[in-house]
């Protein structure tokens, strides 16, 4: 199909989409700006965003665009690491410059505006750069900002600025050139396991209509295609008897770059199942391409979708995601409409979904096709594959794909939920009261089950978490690195007759989103719903709880696929750190037996046969009068034997002192996990959590003239020991966007200067402006979580599987913390155990 006649079908849909009847498609008006944002032009012709969030309280992000200025030396030779270290700022994974399709973007990220010195330094050497380019450029400002007086410092550092020509409409010269002839290449690997990327090129946006919905609608297009074809492409795979490691997908749409939209699909497999795997991920493309999908699956696919979209609408964007959006408007004329404008449209009824399928499909038949605009690339392939007999085994794929339909339902409700309809015995509510940590309300029920509720209105979801007591820990000769499968198994089993992968569907569908969490004393099942699917959560647990079974054949493919995972450097590190400590839910290779199963059957017997011994919370978008009825209506149905779990005592020995090793096949860098015996109270808590701000601040200091990033995460644990951990990822940004005069970037001679920075920040003087500002995002930080659905959950999680209240004494926690509590406690963090991994 020719790909520009694709934008008229888009522009016909966005009209019915807007509109109860269809108008011309030159009245489609521009999307809201975002009212976070401001924009215009300084005196001098340069054109600024300032963009007002908060989320990290004291600090901001600044960038500078150069239009079509490619990255020179020269640029690079301006940027001055000494200064920027001294500002506290750090490189990004591209460093502090880069090219963006021909144009230089400078970026300074995490700059502490709350220090009036530095904002003033870093807008004035970001003045300076603007000053020394004569190109059309913009200014972009992202955080935690005063609009008003940013505005006049702004004003008069623009005076450094000669006055320059500015285009007041900067159409870019594209023209789509369709590519009849594929591309395909190899690329040598050391891995095991071997990468097929399929990518399919189309026409960009026009650029008249990327500030309407038309770009809103197709970029949803693209997200609900790429949820049909994970769906379809895991079972088909797992049809063929093919174990696959991943399936990923990228894009590049109209607003990342200023080339042609690009879609691509991944799928890791062992190298002996490539050509197998290869071919059934184009008959996947080529049965999407030639029939569509019917109206019931992309129905579903929406539904998938809706919590994702929901949340994102919910959620104020990072400081760093406002600048990438302010960057693509500048260069593309990419829209700033807020989030919950795609919230908006992907909620609009003006079309009947078979009529919206039709166009999606429009959308498809566009994009795919079957050798035309195609790439075809294999990672870590065998040294035996043949390009040209690759590129005939997948036209002969497609081909197959394009004439034979699989006859396959594709759609998530190849079950029926009503196999889920229990008749439960009813409970009545014994006793009711506050829940004194949160202020939530706390129900009893006659059978001893205990439920925990807070309405917060507005978003259209609600946060669950099913707490019960009883981890790990109960599991005999569970064996070290398998705590992590026992989780996953939950996931494969068939529940009141419905096959695992059907079930998985039917939550999926229902937009209900779940994970299992284990620790040495808890289990918990959480996650998130829309408001109107918790009658059909509590069906889900139940049958999860009381009816179901182990199907062998998703644990057997399951098996297949874990074998090709490669394990996580934080599991990595925490058995480096704990050897032989078996209670944890980390993932080790080869731990999964054909014994694991019945542990796993025997734990979850027992557990669920104690639903008193625990708690449900629910938070989010629920009113009392509809929740109430529906618990009364099923936890009747959950089994409460009067027993509880027992806390058996679980020796647990951290290595102390440092253990240094390398590491094999991940990015080249550091990877440290530091730990120390720390008391779990809330006071230590939060300043645990200021000290990693000062941490930070020092590893900045040492490691930015190095040209490294870095990285912090933090884990308090209360069982069986209560112990914090820091574990940090310092690795070398591009060289690209780095001075010339940076220093060594290799790991070996970094190591060093990190140790040093470590046992520096111990005495490093805390200057006391720093520290109220830590304190300040802290509390804001804090005030946010716990005003949350989620946050609320977390709490009482925290609260109830580790018998620990961290939230009720947050503010006067956060306001007892000085200088010597945080040197405290990283003197005991420094002086405890430090795993340390090279990659070279």
């Amino acid at each position: 199909m020719n790909l520009c006649r694709q934008y008229s079908r888009f522009l016909l849909l966005l009209a019915l989409l807007f509109f109860s009847t269809i108008v011309p498609a030159q009245t489609l008006p521009s999307l809201p700006k975002d009212s976070r944002i401001q924009k215009g032009s300084l005196a001098c012709g340069v054109r600024y965003y300032m963009v007002t969030n908060p989320s990290a309280k004291g600090y901001a992000h600044i960038a500078i665009i150069q239009r079509d200025t490619p990255l020179s030396e020269a640029s690079r030779q301006q940027l001055d690491p000494a200064f920027l270290s001294r500002m506290g700022v750090a490189p990004g994974e591209d460093g502090y410059v880069s090219d963006v399709d021909g144009s230089t973007v400078y970026h300074f990220r995490d700059v502490p505006f709350y220090k009036p010195e530095v904002l003033d330094s870093m807008l004035l050497y970001s003045f300076a750069r603007v000053a020394l380019s004569k190109a059309e450029q913009a200014v972009v400002v992202s955080g935690d900002i005063d609009p008003v007086e940013l505005k006049k410092k702004m004003d008069i550092f623009s005076m450094l600025v000669p006055k320059m020509l500015v285009k007041e409409n900067h159409r870019p010269d594209y023209v789509w050139e369709p590519s009849p002839a594929p591309w395909v290449d190899a690329y040598p690997s050391h891995s095991p396991v071997a990468e097929i990327s399929v990518t399919y090129a189309g026409a960009r946006v026009p650029f008249d209509y990327m500030n309407t919905a038309q770009a809103i609608v197709s970029d949803l297009f693209g997200e609900e295609a790429q949820a049909i074809v994970r769906h379809r492409l895991s079972r088909n795979l797992r049809d063929a008897g093919i174990p696959y490691g991943n399936i990923g997908f990228r894009s590049l749409r109209s607003k990342d770059y200023g080339g042609d939209e690009r879609y691509t699909v991944t799928v890791s497999v062992a190298k002996e199942h490539v050509d197998e795997a290869m071919r059934v991920l184009s008959s996947t493309l080529a049965e999407i391409d030639s029939f569509g999908v019917s109206a019931r699956e992309f129905s579903d696919a929406k539904k998938v979708l809706t919590a994702q979209i929901r949340s994102r609408a919910a959620t104020t964007p990072s400081q760093e995601d406002d600048v990438r959006r302010c960057v693509a408007n500048f260069l593309y004329g990419a829209h700033l409409a807020p989030y919950s404008e795609t919230m908006r449209l992907f909620a609009r009824k003006n079309l009947a979904d078979t009529t919206e399928t039709r166009f999606f499909n429009l959308f498809t038949d566009a994009l795919l096709g079957q050798l035309e605009n195609l790439t075809l690339e294999f990672t870590g392939a065998p040294d035996s594959l043949d390009k040209d007999q690759a590129l005939f085994n997948y036209n002969l794929a497609y081909l197959y794909g394009s004439v034979v339909p699989s006859e396959k339902t594709y759609d998530w409700h190849s079950a029926d939920s009503s196999r889920l309809t229990v008749s439960a015995p009813k409970v009545k509510i014994k006793a009711e009261k506050t829940e004194p940590v949160t202020g939530g309300t706390l129900w009893t029920f006659s059978n001893g089950m205990r439920v925990v509720f807070k309405r917060v209105a507005g978003s259209g979801v609600f946060h669950y978490a099913l707490q019960l007591n009883g981890g790990l820990s109960q599991i005999a000769d569970l064996k070290e690195g398998e705590g992590g499968y026992i989780g996953d198994l939950l996931s494969l089993y068939d529940v009141a007759g419905i096959p695992a992968p059907a079930f998985r569907d039917l939550l999926s569908a229902g937009g209900v989103r779940m994970e299992t969490e284990l620790s040495v004393h808890s289990f918990a099942l959480k996650g998130e719903a829309p408001s109107g699917q918790l009658e059909f959560l509590l069906k889900a647990l139940l049958g999860m709880a009381g009816n179901r079974k182990l199907n062998v054949n998703e644990f057997n493919h399951y098996s297949q696929n874990e074998a090709l995972a490669q394990p996580s450097v934080t599991d990595l590190l925490y058995q480096r750190l704990v050897p032989g400590f078996v209670y944890t839910s980390n993932k080790l290779p080869g731990k999964l037996t054909a014994d694991t199963p019945a542990k796993a059957h025997k734990y979850y017997n027992e557990r669920f046969a104690h639903m008193q011994d625990g708690v449900l919370i629910l938070s989010g978008d629920l009113k009392e009068e509809v929740v109430k009825p529906l618990l009364l209506r099923y936890l009747g149905g959950f089994r409460t034997d009067k027993e509880t779990a027992a806390r058996k005592a679980v020796a647990m020995r951290p290595l102390t002192g440092t253990v240094t090793s390398p590491i094999q096949g991940r990015p080249r860098g550091l990877y440290v996990l530091m730990d120390g015996e720390y008391a779990l109270t809330s006071d230590h808590y939060y300043t645990s959590l200021v000290a990693v701000r000062a941490l930070e601040q020092t590893l900045v200091k040492y490691l930015a003239p190095y040209g490294y990033t870095v990285k912090t995460g933090t884990n308090f644990f209360a069982q069986p020991q209560e112990r914090f951990q820091i574990e940090l990822t310092c690795l070398p940004a591009a060289q690209s966007g780095l001075p010339e005069q940076t220093l060594s970037q290799d790991p070996e001679t970094v190591l060093p200067v990190l140790r040093l920075a470590l046992q520096s920040s111990v005495n490093a003087k805390i200057d006391p402006v720093d520290l109220q500002a830590w304190k300040a995002r802290l509390l804001a930080d804090v005030k946010l979580e716990l005003s949350s659905p989620s946050g609320f959950v977390a709490t009482l999680l925290d609260r109830y599987a580790n018998n620990k209240d961290i939230a009720s004494r947050y503010e006067e926690s956060i306001a007892a913390i000085n200088a010597a509590k945080v040197q405290e406690y990283l003197r005991a963090l420094v002086s405890g155990g430090r795993i340390e991994f090279v990659s070279e």
